[in-house]
């Protein structure tokens, strides 16, 4: 569902698991139908629709991927769950928690799979730092710092003008990371400015609404503090994308967390900065698809943990209520500690091809 400067992206970890025989590829719903010509010149042989139906009910589809603007996410979740299918949604999933919540409970009840971006505590360098901290290589973990952030779009006003636009398009990432590390948000402190109330976008002058740069204060169940940089104006950055610091020791997150490059690890009973490379350097941040199709496939659950997404839609409600009221604003869900990720590298050995995953050597 959606045509937009995503699906190249999502079509790339399509193309992927098509030569395994773990998927193929279904109608793509892209309702200007002057786009239709493009997109068949870059993808021969493509099926392209209008109508959503087309996809939800084709006989063949078991997925459904949700690339449309954010407005239109919750009514497309509910359609595609009534019509059987499993879902991926893009960020953010819904316009409120409770909303969220809703259409996971729905998926629930049609027993069907609903994932929702962003997928970074999936990648295999996210999890492996995940295990260090459960396992006690930083000590106690009392504060972190995040940033992602990148210039105004060109192509799409939402980003600037649908509310909190940029806490839930770029803060989501470095919230959901922090959140799968250090636990549960219960208290959020934030500040707004906008940096470029007018750009051109389309050709055409637009004016923006949402604020463009955020600040987040978090404080965390356990007691750990963390501090969130989000902008839809940064134009660009060289740092590690999570920075963590321990009683014991300190972990940096190299890249972006949803792209990351390896970790930097300070132990002080070693004194001595560690790196280790990335676990999987083919990993896309489109690969929420490559979980849910082995889900499917396997019977199992995704690796995604639905009450963390919720708690993420709270967190985002709470910011912008405490950038408003300039006090601090509680967070009141909770979700279950995230078993899941817990990973084990495999032992040292030869590796044929960096350019495919772990499990094609």
């Amino acid at each position: 569902m959606g045509a937009g400067n995503v699906l190249p992206a999502y079509l790339q970890a399509l193309d992927r698991l098509v030569p395994r025989a773990l998927a193929a590829e279904g109608p793509v719903c892209a309702r200007r139908t002057e786009t239709w010509p493009a997109l068949r010149e870059r993808r021969p042989g493509l099926a392209v629709v209008t109508r959503p139906e087309e996809v939800f009910e084709a006989d063949d589809v078991d997925l459904v991927v949700i690339l449309t603007p954010p407005a239109s996410h919750p009514e497309l979740v509910r359609a595609a769950l009534t019509a059987g299918r499993h879902v991926l949604c893009e960020k953010p999933l819904a316009r409120s928690a409770a909303e969220a919540a809703e259409l996971f409970e729905q998926a629930e009840r049609a027993g069907r799979h609903l994932v929702a971006a962003p997928f970074v505590h999936l990648n295999l360098t996210f999890r492996r730092l995940w295990t260090l901290l459960r396992d006690g290589a930083l000590g106690r973990v009392h504060a972190a710092r995040s940033h992602y952030g990148h210039g105004a779009s060109t192509w799409a006003a939402w980003y600037h003008q649908e509310p909190t636009a940029t806490l839930g398009d770029a803060a989501i990432y470095n919230l959901k990371s922090l959140a799968a590390l250090l636990g549960p948000v219960v208290e959020v402190r934030a500040a707004s400015a906008m940096a470029a109330p007018r750009l051109a976008i389309g050709g055409q002058e637009v004016e923006a609404s949402d604020p463009d740069t955020w600040q987040l204060v978090l404080r965390h169940e356990g007691g750990a503090l963390s501090s969130v940089l989000a902008s839809h104006a940064t134009v660009h950055y060289r740092r590690p994308g999570i920075e963590l610091y321990g009683t014991e020791g300190t972990a940096n997150l190299l890249g972006d967390d949803w792209d990351p490059q390896g970790i930097e690890l300070w132990q002080e009973a070693s004194a001595r900065w560690e790196q280790l490379e990335p676990e999987d350097a083919t990993w896309l941040w489109t690969d929420g698809l490559r979980d849910i199709v082995a889900a499917i496939r396997d019977g199992r659950s995704p690796l995604a943990e639905p009450l963390l997404d919720v708690h993420l839609h709270e967190v985002i409600s709470a910011a912008a209520q405490a950038a408003a009221s300039g006090t601090a604003v509680a967070v009141e869900s909770r979700f279950p500690e995230l078993g899941a990720l817990r990973y084990e590298p495999p032992p040292p050995g030869h590796v044929h091809d960096r350019t495919r995953p772990p499990d094609e050597q």
